[in-house]
């Protein structure tokens, strides 16, 4: 049995991924901002849903934005469990309109939520894993982290820093016996589409608007089923229960805005292998700056 934590649990990937784990058999702890506020019928829910069903799972405050919220739930639940096995990041939130129409603090608000909050998350769980040699740590981001299959935006540029942080912290901490595994969701029907942070200057998204041709609707076909978001939630059970030390780097799951991002990942790790060994050469050895 794990004992893993989950940001971001009130609804969602996150909601699905806390009663997944915890059915499997291991100890949760499902963190939201706000428990007793605006997020306490969410809490209400899980509290009833573990109780009722005989899970191991606790309700845990934390603002991935805040650095006292989180030393402070990490340091409860590590108290509670003893320790902390694997980490779920999945809290964030997305925006709409173009990078322009967007005010700078708008723009510094969403790259705290989406990848500063994970890093101060992963900061404090790191020491007490370094210190044991082993743990797991799980990015959920997006395949619009790697791939734009349209015009882009604040919330896949966001997605790309934190895919840069992920996999920056992957190669430091392997050392340790920690594994880092990028989950690259495509799109899903979750809460998460109809919270999006407007963008603050509307006289810019309208200009932008009238000078972009709309994109033509694909009308589904009358069979159609939209993906599952369960299916991240089975992703990241899958992971938590594969042997340590032989988990991917990143995994993409889902049927839409997919395709071929898992072989341009592919391509990308031989390019890096490729660059990585050619670093060793005489001719591109980088020697400026160290004396």
């Amino acid at each position: 049995m794990a004992t893993v934590l989950v940001t971001g649990s009130s609804s969602g990937f996150g909601e699905l991924t806390v009663k997944t784990v915890a059915a499997a058999g291991h100890r949760v702890f499902a963190t939201m901002r706000h428990v007793h506020e605006r997020n306490a019928d969410a809490a209400r829910r899980l509290s009833t849903w573990s109780r009722e069903n005989g899970h191991d799972l606790s309700i845990v405050d934390m603002d991935v934005t805040d650095e006292e919220s989180v030393q402070k739930a990490v340091q409860r639940a590590e108290s509670r469990a003893g320790s902390i096995d694997v980490v779920v990041n999945n809290a964030g939130a997305s925006a709409a309109g173009p990078l322009e129409a967007f005010s700078i603090s708008q723009m510094a608000a969403l790259l705290d939520l989406n990848v500063l909050g994970p890093m101060r998350v992963n900061k404090a769980v790191l020491p007490a894993m370094r210190a044991r040699r082993s743990g797991l740590i799980i990015w959920i981001t997006s395949t619009l982290g790697r791939v734009l299959p349209g015009r882009g935006g604040l919330y896949p540029a966001t997605k790309w820093a934190a895919e840069g942080f992920a996999e920056s912290l992957h190669y430091q901490v392997a050392p340790f016996g920690i594994d880092l595994v990028i989950l690259e969701p495509g799109s899903f029907p979750t809460p998460a589409i109809s919270k999006s942070m407007p963008a603050e200057d509307r006289q810019v998204v309208a200009e932008y608007a009238e000078a972009t041709p709309p994109a033509d609707r694909v009308q589904p076909a009358p069979d159609y089923q939209p993906p599952n978001p369960q299916e991240i939630a089975d992703a990241v059970l899958r992971l938590l229960e594969m042997p340590a030390g032989h988990r991917p780097l990143r995994h993409v799951v889902g049927p839409v805005f997919t395709d071929g991002v898992a072989e341009y990942n592919a391509t990308y790790e031989r390019v890096r292998a490729n660059l990585e060994a050619s670093l060793r050469r005489p001719d591109q050895a980088i020697t400026w700056g160290r004396r």
